[in-house]
């Protein structure tokens, strides 16, 4: 029965009762149905586009990047301590030195969790030039990444829509109410009007 009336208010079709305003929200519901559709089918290919390019992205940071332990010299910050970004306990910068792939040994800041002390070891991830870098990108934030870009855009392009739509038919309703009013006020003053030419006393 839904679809039934799903299609009826798409399709009203000639032989109805249907009013033009009536047609006019059925085509407008119509353009919203379908764009919908494109929106999804386009988002799909958007996620699948920044999958493929993540992947490669990861491929390349593997290819150059490779992991290493780093030994603090200095404590990290301390625990409940606000990081950079204002999160507290976030890691932050301490100083450390690191042995590089080719053996040699560097020293600098890396980032260093929150209650870390000197001489603890931590993990980190270093460029052919043994200088530390960003954690690579991983197969399964690259799909996560995909997924809600393709979902968020089509879960905006739908809210639009179907705001617009809402839109269109407050203004429908609007007009269908004050032609209504407009035809009972006519009936009236005709039916007054006719009163008023009966003969007296009858």
């Amino acid at each position: 029965m839904r679809l039934i009336r799903l299609r009826h208010s798409l399709l009203p079709g000639r032989h109805t009762v249907a009013r033009p305003s009536d047609r006019v929200q059925a085509a407008v519901l119509l353009v919203v149905v379908l764009a919908s559709l494109l929106a999804g089918v386009g988002a799909v290919l958007l996620g699948i586009g920044i999958h493929a390019a993540e992947t490669a992205e990861f491929r390349d940071q593997i290819a150059s990047r490779y992991e290493a332990t780093a030994v603090l010299l200095a404590d990290g910050p301390a625990p409940g301590t606000v990081g950079r970004s204002g999160t507290p306990g976030e890691s932050g910068p301490a100083k450390a030195f690191w042995l590089a792939r080719d053996g040699q040994r560097h020293t600098g800041e890396v980032d260093a969790p929150a209650g870390t002390v000197a001489g603890n070891e931590i993990p980190i991830w270093l460029d052919v030039t043994g200088t530390p870098v960003d954690r690579p990108l991983t197969p399964i934030s690259a799909a996560v990444d995909a997924v809600v870009v393709a979902i968020g855009l089509w879960v905006g392009v739908v809210f639009v829509l179907a705001l617009g739509y809402r839109g269109v038919v407050f203004a429908l309703d609007r007009f269908r109410l004050a032609r209504w009013q407009r035809e009972w006020f006519a009936r009236q003053r005709g039916r007054t009007r006719r009163d008023d030419q009966s003969p007296a006393g009858s």
